[in-house]
């Protein structure tokens, strides 16, 4: 397994910061500074008002990690244990993002890793057939816009995806009709 920081976490660039501050807005509404990001979008960052929080992008949701910036980075670094090893690859993927390399799926600069389903949703798998490589900063801003509309939607209910332009909307089910019904 890799142990390169850089193949599993990048630190976006300011535009990308900013954009993604935008569209999380509606989860995260007081200030924050991201830290870094995994190569699956997962957003590490600190309020403003303190603590250290994990924002798993392809699921929605937050966890705190640390007490602060320092605190997380201290962890990062210290000793490594199996507590550790089990932490960190679930945070950062280790284990999958070196599949990934060994298929040929390598994200370089701006990009990162994104799901074809969401792992959100049932069929949605951390597996490398689910993964493809995506520029950062769409999949930051489609995982805030996919989340936001599912937070209205009832958890185990069934969605129908539909493309409109470019924007991608989620419309619950209603499994009083007839399935074959587009």
């Amino acid at each position: 397994m890799s142990n390169n920081w850089l193949d599993v976490l990048f630190v976006p660039d300011d535009e990308v910061v900013a954009a993604t501050a935008a569209a999380w807005k509606w989860l995260i509404p007081d200030p924050w500074n991201m830290l870094f990001c995994s190569m699956f979008g997962g957003i590490f960052f600190e309020r403003c008002s303190g603590g250290v929080f994990w924002l798993e992008c392809p699921t929605g949701d937050i966890e705190r990690v640390a007490n602060s910036a320092a605190e997380f980075h201290a962890y990062l670094g210290g000793p490594r244990d199996n507590d550790w090893a089990e932490q960190v690859e679930e945070w950062f993927l280790r284990g999958l993002v070196d599949r990934l390399h060994r298929a040929g799926k390598i994200p370089g600069p701006g990009q990162c890793y994104g799901f074809t389903i969401l792992p959100v949703f049932d069929q949605g798998t951390y597996s490398v057939e689910n993964v493809f490589v995506v520029p950062v900063r769409e999949w930051l801003i489609y995982t805030a816009s996919m989340h936001k509309q599912l937070r209205d939607i009832p958890e185990d209910s069934p969605v129908r995806i539909k493309l409109v332009g470019s924007r991608v909307e989620l419309h619950p089910v209603d499994p009083n009709l007839d399935k074959s019904t587009p």
